[in-house]
């Protein structure tokens, strides 16, 4: 696909449009971001040519993960930088040079968009949905020890059922994990799952490796099941296992040493 010819004006405007930035109410030790949190496709590239009820499948966004990382933040006074714009049509937890940064399929059906992308077209989405992502990023981060990035997961994948109704995906260097396992199992509210539906050890992880690990800073990945979201009283009950698990794990930070926080 090539570019679409923007004016610079159009440019900014979608740039402003990528991020959602939710403010915290008081300085805390967490950054929370949620990368697939909106189904936007921005209208000059006509939903990359695919039919519009596909953007509301997993394959667009995290179903569910705006909610749950919007009222995290709310009752945690916690930053929150929530991506509007679809994976599909930039995969913030991707590399730009990963190949399913621009998806070229969902599971067998092509993103018509995404296939033959120019060099060009690649930049300008680069320019006005990673670029805006990042800027917020690295403002939030600042004096911020631990960064939790919220995803959602299908219930069913390649024909099989996932078990896990909550997974933690941990690395040993990123030296948050025990807490906030700990606490969920001691609820026996859920079904838990550690690097569970996916091993961080066998994926890069893009996002917690350029903005966590890279900066020397706590990270973790939060994984749940997105039939678990469907409503509102299903958002609050997840984010009521979930805000115990994350204090243990800023509890924890406390005994090892003050955190400081701007």
């Amino acid at each position: 696909m090539s570019a679409p010819n923007l004016p610079d004006c159009d440019r900014d405007a979608l740039a402003k449009a990528s991020v959602t930035f939710h403010a915290a109410g008081r300085p805390s030790p967490l950054l929370l971001v949620c990368e697939h949190a909106g189904n936007l496709v921005p209208p000059p590239w006509r939903n990359l040519g695919i039919a519009a009820p596909f953007l509301d499948t997993h394959f667009a966004w995290d179903i569910g993960g705006a909610a749950l990382t919007l009222l995290l933040a709310e009752r945690l006074a916690a930053p929150a930088v929530m991506a509007n714009f679809s994976r599909l049509f930039l995969d913030l937890n991707r590399a730009p040079a990963d190949w399913d940064c621009l998806r070229p399929d969902m599971g067998g059906i092509p993103v018509p968009g995404n296939l033959a992308a120019t060099e060009e077209d690649r930049a300008l989405r680069e320019a006005i949905a990673r670029l805006p992502f990042d800027a917020a990023m690295r403002a939030s981060l600042v004096a911020r020890p631990a960064v939790v990035s919220v995803h959602t997961f299908t219930p069913v994948m390649g024909g099989k059922t996932r078990p896990t109704d909550i997974g933690v995906l941990w690395r040993k260097e990123c030296r948050m994990g025990d807490a906030a396992l700990a606490e969920l199992r001691r609820q026996k509210a859920f079904v838990i799952g550690s690097n569970e539906p996916y091993d961080w050890h066998a994926a890069e992880g893009y996002t917690l490796r350029h903005y966590g690990l890279d900066q020397g800073l706590a990270c973790l990945y939060l994984e749940i099941r997105n039939d678990l979201l469907g409503t509102a009283a299903d958002v609050a009950k997840m984010a009521d296992a979930l805000i115990p698990a994350l204090q243990a794990e800023m509890h924890l930070m406390d005994s090892v040493g003050p955190v400081t926080v701007g």
